[in-house]
């Protein structure tokens, strides 16, 4: 088993922008990929929410920077 190279130290990095409607569960996707968890009576984010997660998939590293942008209702007059 290959052991994880520092933070720093990747092979590929993507960089993810999670968009789409208030409540639609961009932040509960975001919880279970990066930890894990799914929390039914989570709050909606207010600003902008980053994380990052390093995964070895076939002996190379991926880097996955993550940003979580709070949905935002629109109005029309």
């Amino acid at each position: 088993m290959a052991a994880y190279k520092a933070d720093d130290e990747y092979d590929y990095v993507f960089k993810l922008v999670l968009i789409g409607d208030s409540g639609v569960g961009k932040s509960n996707l975001l919880s279970r990929f990066t930890r894990n968890e799914f929390n039914l009576e989570s709050k909606s984010t207010r600003g902008v929410e980053f994380v990052t997660k390093s995964l070895n998939i076939d002996g190379k590293v991926i880097k996955a920077q993550i940003w979580d942008i709070a949905g935002q209702e629109s109005s029309y007059y």
